[in-house]
């Protein structure tokens, strides 16, 4: 036993020194150029900033380059029901308060609070899917840049920390409106959409690294996922990252296959077997037949058995 935690401590510092090391892959360009822009100008003017933007174009790997550029830690919480204040800000341990009292030492920090006091980027990712309740909690460290934590007193965060929202889109299934008060804290709103076809062919082929994809397998890659974009039949298109992850199926399954180039159909059954679960249909809508008809139109070939 003692063998085996030892060989799990060994690779689970080997695998903190990895995640420290390892650099973001983002395009800096155009819009995201912009918002990187603004982010820092945010910064500077001490205003809370905003992103509002579809699911998988960016918004937190911006954020994530923008605290390696300035050399700080990103911490990040993805809104959804489940979000507790004490998720945000921290509670008691009550094992280690019977043994130490409601002491520090029996405190375990949340994510914001983590950041406030070491001074990092924090991203509250799909804010306006959190209870107005939970919302309502991050009035105090957005606006006073504190936060009073019961039994110990109030915080004040380092000069470093600097909290940034993403929200996807209000019309998207799942998205709430943000309590006016927390509203009223955001004081820029950046808004990102879908970028050029040059620029997201480009964020593909910038997470690809490992693999060569021709510029025409990218070109039909950009058209199946942008056409995702423009029916009314699908209420969540695919993202950047469903291109990323059609691009690099693919091209895996051509090096299996001894491909010299990657063909119609094993592009297809890349395509179908990524965006069978990317896309979400209307209600009533059979996915799977959804989805290959999708794929003839754009490719011009379907899923084959």
């Amino acid at each position: 036993m003692h063998k085996e935690a030892a060989k799990f401590t060994k690779a689970f510092k080997e695998r903190l020194d990895a995640a420290t090391d390892e650099k973001v892959r983002i395009v800096i360009k155009e819009q995201y150029k912009d918002a990187f822009d603004i982010l820092s100008d945010c910064e500077n003017a001490g205003l809370i900033p905003g992103i509002i933007g579809p699911p998988g174009i960016g918004k937190t790997l911006l954020l994530r380059a923008y605290a390696e550029k300035s050399r700080r830690e990103f911490h990040w919480v993805t809104g959804d029901e489940g979000v507790r204040p004490s998720h945000l800000i921290g509670s008691f341990n009550p094992a280690l308060v019977l043994d130490k009292g409601f002491s520090l030492d029996s405190f375990e920090p949340g994510t914001l609070l983590k950041s406030m006091v070491l001074g990092g980027v924090f991203g509250l990712n799909e804010a306006n899917r959190l209870p107005e309740y939970v919302q309502n909690s991050l009035l105090e460290p957005f606006e006073e840049l504190s936060v009073n934590v019961q039994r110990l007193g109030r915080v004040k965060a380092s000069d470093g920390f600097f909290p940034v929202l993403t929200l996807n889109p209000e019309e998207m299934a799942g998205a709430h409106r943000l309590s006016e008060a927390l509203r009223d804290r955001i004081r820029v709103w950046i808004r990102l959409g879908y970028p050029r076809k040059e620029t997201e062919m480009e964020i593909v082929r910038v997470n690809c690294p490992e693999y060569t994809i021709s510029d025409d397998t990218l070109e039909k890659i950009y058209s199946l996922v942008s056409s995702t974009r423009m029916t009314t039949d699908i209420e969540i298109p695919a993202s950047i990252r469903a291109g990323i992850s059609v691009a690099r199926l693919a091209a895996e399954m051509t090096k299996r296959q001894k491909e010299k180039s990657t063909s119609h159909q094993t592009l297809s059954k890349a395509a179908s077997y990524v965006l069978s679960g990317a896309l979400r249909f209307r209600p009533g809508i059979d996915p799977q037949p959804a989805v290959d008809a999708l794929i003839r139109r754009s490719l011009g070939t379907g899923r084959k058995a």
